[in-house]
């Protein structure tokens, strides 16, 4: 394992381990824990924290959010309990955390709040991007696949009254996601939006995002001579 240096202006710092089967926390992960922290009140609520990566998102609003949370966290990931129980016991967190393919695991459950931390990016766009170097992106030409799956399934695993949060990055097919969404709850409400430079490494492919942004499986903007993306991240219930 090697050491992750989490800082954000707003939640502080703190330290994680991670391994090469890890999907690194990007900026979609700060916006789901602040998105997460607007919706979570001074209550005991179970939370499901879904593609849990290295258990950022449970561990970090365990620390920050003022009500008793029972955490629950899951991820493909061959090595995702040893890397979560490491995290958990260096921040003194309690997780059940299991290895699962999406809600696999979680037939006896229900919850409360499930933070769905799977997203994906238009297949194309994966392969050009830096966030995918270590696993794969198995989203679909759109980008949509595994995001659409989970808002299929989750109310399935939601209480009474539960909600679900769900991100919508800008390279995949946001048309797609929230008509899916709309489809299965009665209110999807936009909780946070934050606009992000796109990497470097995917500039020089500028007629592939033309054309993907053509077929509606992406979308961006110019700002400045920058092109710009989006991240934004929905409650549904």
């Amino acid at each position: 394992m090697t050491n992750f240096n989490f800082s954000d202006k707003d939640l502080g710092n703190f330290k994680f381990k991670i391994d090469n089967s890890t999907f690194v926390p990007t900026h979609t992960s700060n916006l789901i824990i602040k998105s997460a922290l607007k919706i979570i009140k001074n209550e005991e609520m179970s939370v499901l924290d879904l593609g849990c990566g290295c258990g950022v998102v449970a561990i970090i609003i365990s620390r920050l959010a003022k009500a008793n949370l029972n955490l629950f966290a899951s991820d493909i990931s061959d090595s995702v309990e040893d890397v979560v129980n490491e995290n958990s016991l260096t921040h003194s967190v309690s997780i059940n955390v299991r290895k699962s393919d999406i809600f696999d695991a979680w037939d006896d459950h229900k919850f409360d709040l499930i933070i769905n931390d799977i997203s994906g990016v238009a297949q194309d766009i994966a392969k050009i991007s830096p966030w995918f170097k270590n696993i794969s992106c198995e989203a679909g030409k759109g980008g949509d696949l595994l995001v659409n799956k989970v808002i299929s399934e989750s109310a399935e695993y939601l209480n009474d009254h539960g909600k679900l949060i769900f991100p919508i990055i800008s390279f995949s097919n946001k048309e797609s996601i929230l008509n899916k969404a709309r489809s299965m709850f009665s209110n999807v409400e936009l909780i946070m939006k934050q606009d992000w430079p796109v990497p470097n490494e995917m500039l020089e492919s500028k007629k592939l995002l033309e054309e993907l942004k053509k077929d509606g499986c992406i979308d961006y903007k110019f700002s400045f001579g920058k092109l710009i993306g989006y991240t934004e991240v929905y409650c549904a219930y």
